[in-house]
């Protein structure tokens, strides 16, 4: 270490900066203040004090973890009374977050993110007796929020996320920017977030919130953020609503840019009545982005219903972004446009390449439009019919089909996908075309930052493939769910043979509470994973 060091100060000034930069802010300051006093002038340079983080990453689940207590204590001890006064941004790991605040003072402090703080060290945080809220409440203008729920139901945890927000307004008098992301969403299960009469906020110009209702988004907007610039709301669901029209019809002329996302699919009538009667009322809106899948009745979403719903009433909208699913059940049509007359229908839309995509199964069909290049994290539905390029921004892949998907198809999503971490495949069509590990013709298959592998819904060919082909290149530390019986099938009772390389890959495996497993022989075959019983499998969104 030392002779590295010796070479590292032999850098110029410009060059170590640039080497420095490569790591997080954290590791810089842990590793580098007081080695020597021309690398400890740079450690204390405000690209490195600035912004700070102290917590972990979790590249499992996109999760924070703590930083271990040897390197918590130096920051509490030296470095943090050393930079206290030059950091701006500080996000902190729900265990930490009390003990950091405590260590120095923040006299310039005004981005704080607590990360996975619980329900119960929420309400300890942002209590009226907590001193600390008291010396930030007029310095904090952006706070982030990341929390999850250990154990309450979700009547107790609606209450909880009642006090906390009524409490930020009264709180933070500064406060410009909220973003509000619960766990609670990635679980799968919706907790309303309640607003009160009393949280009101005149200068919030920024909210980002999940997990909530089409009635919560309507609430957020009815008065109670006057100056709300911007909006990213995730929705949980979409239904019909019976709010007073009168209130529901008042203009939001201060509205710039506005994202919706919605999880679950909803009906046409309820797009037009909720989505696009809301969106009518964002006269001054310049950015919108629409992430939403539609069950419609006679035709698909296409270019001419964007224009004619909602672009025409938007005189000053810029850019306009979309991913949109338009599903129709063959009860309701047999006959379908091509995706060459779907396509035309967006041949005046400027700012971006629309990508249009049409699939038919035997009880219904799909049509998907998306603007590209493609910007979110989650890419669902994806068939034989994928038309392929680069996403660059995608972390999350469903592939789902009725015809079986072969090697080259799983090519093609490892070179479109080079940062997918979870995939879950949904196909019971057996492969026709059986790759042998000895076909020197075929390429291997790569998916070098996966984590997260969701085989439960699908044939016996595709565990096999993960499992046992050599044309299948996994990383190390894979946790797996997979349908017990089929892996029983797939390894012969967990008899076959499987190479050290690829037993040792897989952390956990993942199975249904009601299965009866054997643990004795699947640690056998598994030595390295653990072994868990749950119906939950989170992936982050």
């Amino acid at each position: 270490m030392k002779d590295l060091l010796v070479q590292l100060d032999d850098l110029p000034y410009e060059i170590l900066t640039y080497i420095f930069e490569k790591l997080y802010n954290h590791e810089v300051l842990y590793s580098l203040m007081g080695v020597n006093q021309r690398i400890n002038r740079i450690a204390h340079d405000r690209i490195f004090t600035r912004h700070l983080r102290l917590l972990e990453y979790c590249r499992i689940d996109d999760s924070s973890l703590p930083l271990s207590d040897l390197i918590l204590n130096r920051f509490c001890s030296r470095i943090l009374p050393e930079i206290g006064h030059e950091i701006e941004t500080l996000y902190l790991e729900g265990t930490s977050i009390e003990r950091v605040l405590h260590a120095t003072n923040y006299p310039n402090l005004n981005n704080l993110g607590l990360c996975d703080i619980d329900d119960k060290l929420a309400m300890s945080f942002f209590s009226d007796t907590n001193p600390l809220i008291h010396v930030f409440n007029n310095q904090i203008s952006s706070l982030f929020i990341s929390s999850f729920n250990k154990e309450n139901d979700l009547f107790s945890q609606s209450h909880i996320y009642e006090s906390i927000f009524t409490k930020i307004w009264t709180i933070f008098t500064n406060l410009r920017c909220l973003n509000f992301n619960s766990s609670s969403f990635r679980d799968d299960v919706f907790v309303r977030i309640i607003l009160p009469e009393t949280a009101i906020s005149s200068t919030l110009l920024e909210l980002h919130v999940n997990g909530i209702s089409m009635m919560d988004c309507l609430e957020i907007l009815d008065g109670h953020f006057d100056q709300l610039r911007i909006l990213y709301i995730n929705l949980y669901y979409i239904r019909a609503l019976s709010f007073n029209k009168e209130r529901n019809e008042n203009l939001l002329p201060n509205l710039r840019i506005f994202s919706l996302r919605c999880d679950h699919q909803i009906s046409l009538d309820n797009f037009k009545e909720s989505v696009v009667s809301l969106l009518r009322r964002m006269i001054n809106l310049e950015v919108l982005d629409l992430n939403i899948t539609v069950q419609c009745y006679e035709k698909f979403i296409d270019g001419d219903i964007l224009k004619k719903d909602i672009m025409i009433h938007m005189a000053q909208l810029y850019k306009f972004t979309f991913n949109i699913y338009s599903t129709i059940n063959h009860r309701y049509q047999t006959n379908f446009a091509l995706n060459e007359s779907i396509e035309k229908t967006f041949k005046y839309f400027s700012n971006n390449q629309i990508i249009t995509c049409i699939d038919h199964f035997q009880r219904y069909s799909r049509c998907h439009i998306y603007s590209y290049p493609y910007q979110w994290k989650i890419y669902d539905h994806i068939t034989n019919n994928f038309r392929d390029g680069l996403f660059t921004s995608v972390t999350q892949v469903l592939l789902r089909d009725e015809h079986p998907f072969e090697h080259e198809f799983f090519l093609r999503i490892s070179k479109s996908f080079p940062f997918m971490k979870q995939l879950t495949i949904m196909n019971w069509e057996a492969q026709q075309i059986k790759s042998n590990n000895d076909d020197k013709i075929l390429s291997i298959i790569e998916y070098p930052n996966l984590t997260r592998l969701n085989l439960t819904f699908t044939h016996d060919d595709y565990v096999q493939l993960f499992l046992f082909n050599m044309k299948m290149s996994l990383p190390n530390n894979l946790h797996l769910r997979v349908d017990y019986e089929s892996l029983e099938r797939v390894t012969y009772c967990f008899t076959r043979y499987m190479t050290e390389n690829n037993s040792t890959k897989f952390a956990a495996l993942y199975f249904d509470p009601g299965d009866q497993i054997d643990e004795y022989h699947i640690k056998n075959y598994f030595p390295y994973a653990c072994i868990h019983r749950t119906f939950r499998f989170i992936l982050s969104k």
